[in-house]
């Protein structure tokens, strides 16, 4: 279903259409509805871009393969009701400024990237078989309440207005976990169930404490840039590899002038700045320590 770069066409009217392998509408400034009797409820791709849609109806997916909706300037709110499962991507980026995404029974999906979007709904989604990115996103908190696993990195980078986070069921992040740039995050916790990272940790904000109470295992390495001043976010990131729970190399300055997004490099593996503050930061050490990094981890740790 091609639509391409028909500047006056308003109206898309088809009463039975129910199914369609691949919707690819581009540049269709005047279109403002769809008056789509049954609905859509199948397609393997959908692709909106540069429409005057100002929502979605007419578009009732239980399932897609990849959906990408871009700048729709004048779009307000999607609402899939149904749509269950993503195999390949969803994403949504430079659409209307206060855009509202709501997927109430989405439960699984292979990737997600949400850019410029106002709030975003996904109370069902159990697993991502790939990445989550959230980027320049204007909503104040995300919670993905009964995410359990990624496949890959999970990534919450410049949304100026975001002061809370919230994975509660989150155990395993198969790649990084990266927050980023997000100047409002004073508290990075939300993260209590989760146990494994397979990837890296790149935090880089102007956050006062960290909470991982579960965490048994980084594979990667750590980077970690705050410029809170609080030295025991440092302190408490070497203590948690010298017992061998971060694997890689740890990089740590805690009164820092913020490295670009993303950097992933720093440039000292055990520093540490002058202490505002005691840190919250909390790791569940399975691995063999010695006595000093015991007591701290029965001090400060548990």
């Amino acid at each position: 279903f091609d639509l391409q770069e028909l500047q006056i066409l308003s109206t898309l009217q088809f009463d039975a259409l129910s199914g369609v392998n691949t919707i690819n509408w581009i540049a269709l400034p005047a279109l403002q509805a769809l008056n789509f009797g049954h609905g859509v409820t199948k397609a393997n791709t959908v692709y909106v871009s540069n429409t005057g849609l100002t929502d979605l109806r007419g578009i009732e997916l239980t399932a897609v393969g990849r959906m990408d909706i871009n700048n729709n300037q004048y779009l307000k709110t999607i609402n899939v009701n149904n749509l269950g499962n993503v195999t390949e991507s969803l994403s949504f980026s430079a659409n209307g400024l206060n855009l509202e995404i709501e997927f109430p029974n989405l439960e699984s999906a292979a990737n997600l990237t949400f850019r410029n979007v106002t709030s975003i709904s996904m109370p069902s989604l159990a697993e991502v078989a790939g990445s989550m990115g959230l980027y320049s996103n204007y909503f104040e908190s995300f919670a993905a309440p009964n995410l359990t696993r990624t496949g890959n990195t999970i990534a919450i980078i410049d949304s100026s207005e975001l002061t809370n986070v919230s994975f509660p069921l989150l155990e395993r992040v198969g790649g990084g976990l990266q927050l980023a740039n997000n100047s409002k995050l004073e508290d990075i916790n939300g993260f209590d169930a989760l146990e494994t990272i397979d990837g890296d940790i790149n935090f880089y904000g102007s956050f006062d404490t960290i909470s991982f109470a579960s965490i048994s295992d980084v594979k990667g390495a750590a980077n970690i840039y705050t410029s809170s001043g609080n030295g025991t976010i440092c302190d408490l990131f070497n203590a948690a590899k010298k017992a061998q729970v971060i694997k890689g190399k740890v990089s740590c300055d805690a009164n820092s002038e913020l490295p670009e997004t993303g950097n992933g490099n720093g440039s000292s593996s055990d520093s540490s700045s002058s202490d505002n503050g005691a840190s919250t930061l909390h790791f569940a050490l399975s691995a063999p320590i010695t006595a000093l990094v015991a007591f701290v981890a029965g001090m400060l740790f548990i």
